[in-house]
Protein backbone atom coordinates (compact mmCIF):
# COMPACT_ATOMS: atom_id res chain seq x y z
CA UNK A 1 0.00 0.00 0.00
CA UNK A 2 3.11 2.47 1.01
CA UNK A 3 4.62 1.88 -2.57
CA UNK A 4 1.44 2.34 -4.58
CA UNK A 5 0.68 5.96 -2.36
CA UNK A 6 4.13 6.97 -3.05
CA UNK A 7 3.42 6.22 -6.88
CA UNK A 8 0.76 8.01 -7.09
CA UNK A 9 1.86 11.14 -4.98
CA UNK A 10 3.17 14.25 -7.63
CA UNK A 11 7.06 14.69 -7.48
CA UNK A 12 6.36 18.23 -6.03
CA UNK A 13 4.14 16.84 -3.15
CA UNK A 14 7.12 14.26 -2.62
CA UNK A 15 9.38 16.75 -2.85
CA UNK A 16 7.57 18.64 -0.01
CA UNK A 17 7.64 15.73 2.30
CA UNK A 18 11.09 15.10 1.92
CA UNK A 19 12.20 18.83 2.44
CA UNK A 20 9.97 18.90 5.52
CA UNK A 21 11.74 15.62 7.17
CA UNK A 22 15.33 16.77 6.55
CA UNK A 23 14.82 20.70 7.13
CA UNK A 24 18.30 22.03 8.71
CA UNK A 25 18.33 24.85 11.21
CA UNK A 26 20.79 27.14 10.05
CA UNK A 27 22.67 29.51 12.37
CA UNK A 28 23.67 32.41 10.70
CA UNK A 29 26.14 35.16 11.44
CA UNK A 30 24.87 38.55 13.59
CA UNK A 31 26.02 41.02 11.21
CA UNK A 32 24.71 42.11 7.67
CA UNK A 33 25.23 39.21 5.38
CA UNK A 34 25.55 38.39 1.52
CA UNK A 35 24.28 34.84 0.73
CA UNK A 36 25.38 32.80 -1.74
CA UNK A 37 22.61 30.20 -2.74
CA UNK A 38 23.14 27.36 -5.15
CA UNK A 39 26.65 26.99 -4.33
CA UNK A 40 28.13 24.12 -5.89
CA UNK A 41 28.83 21.01 -3.83
CA UNK A 42 29.56 18.71 -6.17
CA UNK A 43 32.74 17.55 -9.04
CA UNK A 44 31.60 20.01 -12.00
CA UNK A 45 34.93 22.05 -11.76
CA UNK A 46 33.41 24.70 -13.69
CA UNK A 47 30.80 25.05 -11.06
CA UNK A 48 33.53 25.07 -8.22
CA UNK A 49 35.56 27.21 -9.61
CA UNK A 50 32.33 30.04 -10.15
CA UNK A 51 31.23 29.36 -6.94
CA UNK A 52 35.25 29.96 -5.32
CA UNK A 53 35.41 33.36 -7.75
CA UNK A 54 32.20 34.58 -6.38
CA UNK A 55 32.81 34.14 -2.80
CA UNK A 56 36.28 36.28 -3.21
CA UNK A 57 34.33 38.59 -5.50
CA UNK A 58 31.78 39.33 -2.83
CA UNK A 59 34.66 39.19 -0.07
CA UNK A 60 36.65 41.88 -1.41
CA UNK A 61 34.07 44.42 -2.51
CA UNK A 62 31.71 43.98 0.56
CA UNK A 63 34.46 43.75 3.47
CA UNK A 64 31.34 44.70 6.00
CA UNK A 65 29.53 41.50 5.41
CA UNK A 66 29.61 38.34 6.24
CA UNK A 67 29.32 35.43 3.23
CA UNK A 68 26.94 32.58 3.75
CA UNK A 69 27.30 30.03 1.30
CA UNK A 70 24.20 27.84 1.07
CA UNK A 71 25.14 24.55 -0.86
CA UNK A 72 23.13 23.85 -4.26
CA UNK A 73 21.98 20.23 -2.42
CA UNK A 74 20.55 22.16 0.68
CA UNK A 75 19.13 24.82 -0.93
CA UNK A 76 15.30 23.07 0.19
CA UNK A 77 16.15 21.81 3.10
CA UNK A 78 17.98 24.93 4.73
CA UNK A 79 15.08 27.81 2.81
CA UNK A 80 12.72 27.78 5.58
CA UNK A 81 15.57 28.78 8.28
CA UNK A 82 17.12 31.56 6.20
CA UNK A 83 13.87 33.04 5.55
CA UNK A 84 12.89 32.98 9.16
CA UNK A 85 16.53 35.15 10.22
CA UNK A 86 17.23 37.10 6.97
CA UNK A 87 17.09 41.07 7.41
CA UNK A 88 15.71 43.29 4.52
CA UNK A 89 19.20 44.34 4.23
CA UNK A 90 20.69 41.12 3.86
CA UNK A 91 21.87 40.53 -0.10
CA UNK A 92 21.00 37.71 -1.82
CA UNK A 93 23.37 36.09 -4.37
CA UNK A 94 22.51 33.51 -7.00
CA UNK A 95 25.74 31.38 -8.02
CA UNK A 96 26.75 32.61 -12.05
CA UNK A 97 27.09 30.30 -14.90
CA UNK A 98 25.26 28.29 -17.88
CA UNK A 99 22.73 26.90 -16.09
CA UNK A 100 19.97 29.46 -16.14
CA UNK A 101 17.17 28.34 -19.09
CA UNK A 102 15.67 25.22 -20.48
CA UNK A 103 18.85 22.65 -20.78
CA UNK A 104 19.31 22.64 -16.95
CA UNK A 105 15.90 22.90 -15.69
CA UNK A 106 16.33 21.31 -11.91
CA UNK A 107 18.71 24.44 -11.08
CA UNK A 108 16.31 26.77 -13.06
CA UNK A 109 13.71 25.86 -11.01
CA UNK A 110 15.50 26.29 -7.55
CA UNK A 111 17.31 30.18 -8.60
CA UNK A 112 13.30 31.18 -9.23
CA UNK A 113 12.51 29.56 -5.81
CA UNK A 114 14.98 31.27 -4.46
CA UNK A 115 13.47 34.88 -6.21
CA UNK A 116 10.08 34.41 -5.08
CA UNK A 117 10.93 33.26 -1.09
CA UNK A 118 13.51 36.63 -1.03
CA UNK A 119 11.05 39.71 -1.94
CA UNK A 120 11.81 42.09 0.41
CA UNK A 121 16.37 41.64 -0.43
CA UNK A 122 17.67 42.70 -3.20
CA UNK A 123 18.86 39.93 -5.21
CA UNK A 124 21.75 39.63 -7.83
CA UNK A 125 22.07 37.20 -10.35
CA UNK A 126 26.05 36.61 -10.99
CA UNK A 127 26.68 36.18 -15.15
CA UNK A 128 24.85 33.61 -16.50
CA UNK A 129 24.52 31.97 -20.16
CA UNK A 130 21.07 32.14 -21.12
CA UNK A 131 20.26 28.50 -22.93
CA UNK A 132 16.88 28.12 -25.25
CA UNK A 133 15.97 26.74 -28.78
CA UNK A 134 12.28 26.59 -30.60
CA UNK A 135 10.84 23.83 -28.66
CA UNK A 136 7.76 24.29 -26.42
CA UNK A 137 9.82 23.19 -23.47
CA UNK A 138 12.24 26.24 -23.81
CA UNK A 139 9.38 28.73 -25.03
CA UNK A 140 7.71 27.47 -21.68
CA UNK A 141 10.38 27.98 -19.46
CA UNK A 142 11.21 31.44 -20.60
CA UNK A 143 7.99 32.37 -19.89
CA UNK A 144 8.05 31.08 -16.41
CA UNK A 145 11.54 33.19 -15.93
CA UNK A 146 9.60 36.32 -16.82
CA UNK A 147 6.96 36.19 -15.00
CA UNK A 148 9.38 34.80 -11.49
CA UNK A 149 12.07 37.35 -12.72
CA UNK A 150 9.98 39.83 -12.97
CA UNK A 151 7.50 39.96 -10.29
CA UNK A 152 10.84 40.67 -7.83
CA UNK A 153 11.14 44.51 -7.01
CA UNK A 154 14.64 44.44 -6.98
CA UNK A 155 16.38 41.86 -8.88
CA UNK A 156 19.30 42.66 -11.00
CA UNK A 157 20.48 39.48 -13.42
CA UNK A 158 23.95 39.49 -15.54
CA UNK A 159 24.71 38.29 -18.71
CA UNK A 160 28.38 36.70 -19.40
CA UNK A 161 27.95 36.60 -22.99
CA UNK A 162 26.76 39.25 -25.78
CA UNK A 163 24.25 36.88 -26.73
CA UNK A 164 22.60 36.18 -23.62
CA UNK A 165 22.51 40.06 -23.27
CA UNK A 166 20.34 40.65 -26.10
CA UNK A 167 18.41 38.01 -25.21
CA UNK A 168 17.52 38.89 -21.89
CA UNK A 169 17.10 42.95 -23.47
CA UNK A 170 14.14 41.27 -25.63
CA UNK A 171 12.65 38.89 -22.58
CA UNK A 172 12.40 42.17 -19.99
CA UNK A 173 11.98 45.34 -22.46
CA UNK A 174 8.42 45.89 -20.69
CA UNK A 175 9.79 44.99 -17.11
CA UNK A 176 12.53 48.24 -15.99
CA UNK A 177 12.14 46.91 -12.11
CA UNK A 178 14.91 43.80 -13.60
CA UNK A 179 18.10 45.71 -13.82
CA UNK A 180 20.33 43.88 -16.83
CA UNK A 181 23.88 44.24 -16.64
CA UNK A 182 26.81 42.88 -18.37
CA UNK A 183 30.11 40.99 -17.07
CA UNK A 184 32.21 38.63 -18.10
CA UNK A 185 32.23 34.81 -16.15
CA UNK A 186 32.99 35.85 -13.12
CA UNK A 187 36.01 32.91 -12.89
CA UNK A 188 37.51 35.72 -15.09
CA UNK A 189 37.88 37.68 -12.32
CA UNK A 190 40.05 35.47 -10.26
CA UNK A 191 43.55 34.19 -11.18
CA UNK A 192 45.18 30.88 -10.63
CA UNK A 193 46.29 31.24 -7.54
CA UNK A 194 43.79 32.76 -5.90
CA UNK A 195 41.25 29.60 -7.41
CA UNK A 196 44.24 27.92 -5.41
CA UNK A 197 46.82 27.07 -8.22
CA UNK A 198 51.13 26.64 -7.22
CA UNK A 199 51.93 24.70 -9.45
CA UNK A 200 56.02 25.75 -10.21
CA UNK A 201 57.08 22.65 -12.42
CA UNK A 202 58.30 23.07 -16.00
CA UNK A 203 55.57 22.16 -17.60
CA UNK A 204 55.10 19.47 -20.46
CA UNK A 205 52.80 17.41 -23.02
CA UNK A 206 49.36 18.45 -24.40
CA UNK A 207 46.04 18.49 -22.33
CA UNK A 208 42.91 17.15 -23.84
CA UNK A 209 39.90 17.76 -22.13
CA UNK A 210 36.82 17.56 -24.13
CA UNK A 211 33.41 16.92 -23.29
CA UNK A 212 31.14 13.63 -23.67
CA UNK A 213 27.55 14.91 -22.90
CA UNK A 214 24.29 16.38 -24.80
CA UNK A 215 27.17 19.78 -24.97
CA UNK A 216 29.34 18.05 -27.16
CA UNK A 217 29.44 19.13 -30.77
CA UNK A 218 32.95 17.51 -32.50
CA UNK A 219 31.86 14.96 -35.12
CA UNK A 220 33.89 11.96 -35.63
CA UNK A 221 35.51 13.79 -38.81
CA UNK A 222 36.60 16.68 -36.69
CA UNK A 223 37.95 14.46 -33.73
CA UNK A 224 39.81 12.51 -36.53
CA UNK A 225 41.43 15.57 -37.50
CA UNK A 226 42.21 16.37 -34.02
CA UNK A 227 43.60 13.54 -32.97
CA UNK A 228 45.64 13.48 -36.40
CA UNK A 229 46.97 17.29 -35.33
CA UNK A 230 47.69 15.83 -31.97
CA UNK A 231 49.83 13.19 -32.92
CA UNK A 232 51.93 15.31 -35.29
CA UNK A 233 53.09 17.66 -32.64
CA UNK A 234 54.80 14.57 -30.91
CA UNK A 235 54.20 15.75 -27.77
CA UNK A 236 52.62 13.44 -25.04
CA UNK A 237 48.80 13.57 -24.81
CA UNK A 238 47.00 12.92 -21.54
CA UNK A 239 43.01 13.15 -21.46
CA UNK A 240 41.42 14.46 -18.27
CA UNK A 241 38.31 16.64 -17.67
CA UNK A 242 36.42 19.59 -15.43
CA UNK A 243 33.74 17.04 -14.42
CA UNK A 244 35.13 14.29 -11.75
CA UNK A 245 32.09 13.03 -9.98
CA UNK A 246 30.64 13.47 -6.18
CA UNK A 247 27.78 15.04 -4.72
CA UNK A 248 27.17 16.70 -1.36
CA UNK A 249 31.22 17.13 -1.12
CA UNK A 250 32.69 19.54 1.98
CA UNK A 251 33.90 23.56 1.09
CA UNK A 252 37.58 21.52 1.67
CA UNK A 253 36.88 18.62 -0.77
CA UNK A 254 35.90 21.20 -3.44
CA UNK A 255 38.68 23.80 -2.85
CA UNK A 256 41.16 20.56 -3.51
CA UNK A 257 39.21 19.56 -6.22
CA UNK A 258 39.55 23.02 -7.80
CA UNK A 259 43.06 23.78 -6.88
CA UNK A 260 44.41 20.05 -8.49
CA UNK A 261 42.89 21.26 -11.61
CA UNK A 262 44.05 24.09 -11.83
CA UNK A 263 47.78 23.06 -11.49
CA UNK A 264 46.73 20.33 -14.16
CA UNK A 265 46.07 22.82 -16.62
CA UNK A 266 49.39 24.73 -15.12
CA UNK A 267 51.81 21.38 -15.68
CA UNK A 268 50.65 21.17 -19.80
CA UNK A 269 52.43 23.17 -22.66
CA UNK A 270 48.75 23.62 -24.23
CA UNK A 271 44.94 22.85 -23.47
CA UNK A 272 42.85 21.59 -25.41
CA UNK A 273 39.07 21.64 -24.98
CA UNK A 274 35.84 22.73 -25.85
CA UNK A 275 34.50 23.40 -21.81
CA UNK A 276 34.35 27.07 -21.36
CA UNK A 277 35.67 26.77 -17.80
CA UNK A 278 38.40 24.30 -19.55
CA UNK A 279 39.39 27.52 -21.61
CA UNK A 280 38.94 29.87 -19.10
CA UNK A 281 41.12 27.73 -16.23
CA UNK A 282 43.88 27.79 -18.80
CA UNK A 283 43.88 30.96 -19.16
CA UNK A 284 43.73 31.63 -15.40
CA UNK A 285 46.59 29.09 -14.96
CA UNK A 286 48.71 30.66 -17.47
CA UNK A 287 48.85 28.30 -20.19
CA UNK A 288 48.37 28.01 -23.70
CA UNK A 289 44.90 27.14 -25.02
CA UNK A 290 43.18 26.04 -28.21
CA UNK A 291 39.65 26.26 -27.50
CA UNK A 292 36.47 24.19 -29.78
CA UNK A 293 33.18 25.21 -29.75
CA UNK A 294 30.58 23.26 -27.99
CA UNK A 295 26.72 22.75 -28.61
CA UNK A 296 25.59 26.32 -27.63
CA UNK A 297 26.82 29.75 -27.79
CA UNK A 298 28.73 30.29 -24.70
CA UNK A 299 32.52 29.08 -25.42
CA UNK A 300 32.49 30.75 -28.61
CA UNK A 301 31.14 33.60 -27.37
CA UNK A 302 33.20 34.02 -24.58
CA UNK A 303 35.83 33.85 -26.49
CA UNK A 304 34.97 36.48 -28.77
CA UNK A 305 33.68 39.35 -25.70
CA UNK A 306 36.41 38.79 -23.73
CA UNK A 307 39.27 36.43 -24.75
CA UNK A 308 40.12 37.24 -28.12
CA UNK A 309 42.95 39.12 -27.92
CA UNK A 310 45.17 37.10 -25.45
CA UNK A 311 47.66 35.78 -27.68
CA UNK A 312 47.53 32.33 -25.43
CA UNK A 313 43.93 31.09 -26.53
CA UNK A 314 42.87 30.04 -29.88
CA UNK A 315 39.60 29.09 -30.94
CA UNK A 316 39.17 27.12 -34.01
CA UNK A 317 35.39 27.24 -36.07
CA UNK A 318 34.17 24.00 -37.08
CA UNK A 319 35.01 25.09 -41.09
CA UNK A 320 38.45 26.15 -40.09
CA UNK A 321 39.92 22.51 -38.66
CA UNK A 322 42.45 22.81 -41.53
CA UNK A 323 44.07 25.31 -39.07
CA UNK A 324 44.71 22.66 -36.46
CA UNK A 325 48.12 21.59 -36.78
CA UNK A 326 49.37 25.14 -37.83
CA UNK A 327 47.26 26.58 -34.30
CA UNK A 328 48.82 23.86 -32.08
CA UNK A 329 52.43 24.31 -33.50
CA UNK A 330 51.78 28.30 -32.27
CA UNK A 331 50.58 28.00 -29.47
CA UNK A 332 53.52 25.44 -28.72
CA UNK A 333 55.56 27.86 -28.96
CA UNK A 334 53.95 30.67 -26.70
CA UNK A 335 55.08 31.52 -23.19
CA UNK A 336 53.14 30.44 -19.90
CA UNK A 337 51.54 33.52 -18.36
CA UNK A 338 51.39 34.35 -14.85
CA UNK A 339 48.94 31.96 -12.71
CA UNK A 340 49.35 35.44 -9.72
CA UNK A 341 47.49 38.16 -12.57
CA UNK A 342 43.43 38.39 -13.72
CA UNK A 343 43.66 38.02 -17.29
CA UNK A 344 40.59 40.75 -17.69
CA UNK A 345 40.88 44.46 -16.57
CA UNK A 346 38.87 44.82 -13.12
CA UNK A 347 37.01 47.77 -14.43
CA UNK A 348 34.82 45.19 -16.63
CA UNK A 349 33.46 43.98 -13.49
CA UNK A 350 32.34 47.56 -12.06
CA UNK A 351 28.70 46.91 -13.33
CA UNK A 352 28.45 43.61 -10.65
CA UNK A 353 30.39 45.96 -8.28
CA UNK A 354 27.38 48.59 -8.37
CA UNK A 355 24.79 46.08 -8.05
CA UNK A 356 26.05 44.49 -4.58
CA UNK A 357 26.51 47.81 -2.89
CA UNK A 358 24.17 50.29 -4.30
CA UNK A 359 21.96 51.19 -1.31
Amino acid sequence: MYSLIKKMLPLSVKREVVTALKRENVVLPDSRRAFIFLAADYGNIGDLAITAAQEEFIRSTLKNHALVRVPISRTRTQLSSIKNQINDTDLVTIIGGGNMGSLYLDIEELRQLVIRTFPNNRIVCFPQTLDWDDSYQSLQALERIVKVYSSHPDIHIFARESITRKKLVSLFAEFPNVKLGYAPDIVLSASGTVLGGNDESSPSGILRCLRNDKERSLDVERDRMLEEALASTGEAVEETDTHTGGARLSKEECAKLLASKVNQFRSARVVVTDRLHGMILSTLAGTPCLALPNANHKVRQTYLDWLSQHTRVAFIEPECFEELQETLDGLLLAPQGNPKISPLDPKLFSQLQKALTAS
